[in-house]
């Protein structure tokens, strides 16, 4: 695992420079969806002029120094983009592993494409696991135009909008709540600071959208989801939920609906999100608003 070992090999791991953006912007773009992390702070470089420092490139040895093998975003999560067949596959993949073990921080959980996210915690798990929670099969699905509206007639239901900081104390404790759900433990609980800087910045970017009903007679959140990244031509939704006593009564497909032709407005043209093979009642919810299925994700949480 040491660097001299790491040496020996047929490829390199080390942090992108601004010679990779374009070269490694263009492996994002052979999967979009899968790689719409990376992708996002890609863009983020091309912009500013400068790499943000979790942002790492896998170089082929003894070729062209433009010549990449693949791009690993490492900040809360770990996201790769990496050779998918053959022996390349297997040996590129063999040696990533190797080196992040030795070189990075375990992050909070390895996501994307399952096959390959898969792949690399059999490769890391030694050094990395347990895990807390492995969410082999999760379904990704994205659509590129707007759904047809649905009609409400709930009576007291507004319209989906971006939220704003007068939101605010509505919209965290169902983040929250979604959060538990989701991830098994609160944030407000656990990382409060970092969890309600995440949020504030979101809301701030116009990236999180909020849906008021009559929830017993008292106004409040029906219906809330966040866009967590954008990137390569990608919107990726997150953070979906719906007022528990509510659900199974239509609001998360009428708001699925409002919020893929929001999105698409105000962020990108395909809007992707990936959600647990098992959670049908949300499968349905957005096959309603339009998504299709286009590959399986994996999450391994630690």
């Amino acid at each position: 695992m040491t660097d001299s070992l790491l040496r020996r090999g047929q490829y390199s791991v080390a942090p992108a420079q601004q010679r990779d953006v374009t070269e490694a912007r263009e492996l994002c773009a052979t999967d979009p969806v899968a790689n719409v992390v990376p992708a996002m702070h890609l863009e983020t470089a091309s912009r500013a002029g400068a790499i943000p420092k979790g942002l790492w490139v896998v170089r082929r040895r003894g070729r062209g120094s433009r010549d990449l093998a693949g791009v690993l975003w490492c900040g809360a999560n770990l996201t790769a983009v990496l050779p998918t067949d053959g022996d390349e596959a297997d040996d590129a993949r063999a040696e990533v592993a190797a080196a992040i073990v030795a070189r990075l921080s375990r992050p909070a959980a390895l996501v994307g494409d399952a096959e390959l996210t898969l792949d690399l915690w059999g490769r890391v798990e030694p050094w990395w696991g347990p895990a807390r929670q492995l969410r082999p099969h999760q379904i990704s699905m994205v659509t590129d135009r707007d759904p047809e509206p649905v009609e409400s007639s709930r009576v007291g239901v507004e319209p989906l909008r971006q939220a704003s900081m007068d939101d605010y104390p509505h919209l965290l404790p169902a983040a929250a709540h979604m959060f538990m759900g989701e991830v098994g433990y609160d944030p407000l609980q656990h990382g409060r600071e970092a969890y309600e800087d995440r949020l504030t910045y979101l809301v701030r970017a116009g990236c999180s959208y909020i849906m008021y009903g009559n929830v017993h007679g008292t106004r409040d959140v029906v219906f809330k989801a966040e866009v967590g990244v954008v990137g390569g031509g990608v919107a990726q939704i997150q953070g979906v939920w719906v007022q528990p006593s509510l659900r199974g009564l239509g609001y998360g497909s009428e708001g699925m609906v409002q919020l893929v032709k929001r999105v698409r407005e105000d962020h990108a043209e395909a809007v992707s999100l990936y959600v647990n093979d098992f959670n049908t009642a949300a499968i349905g919810a957005y096959a309603a608003a339009g998504f299709e299925r286009v590959g399986t994700f994996a999450t391994v949480m630690f």
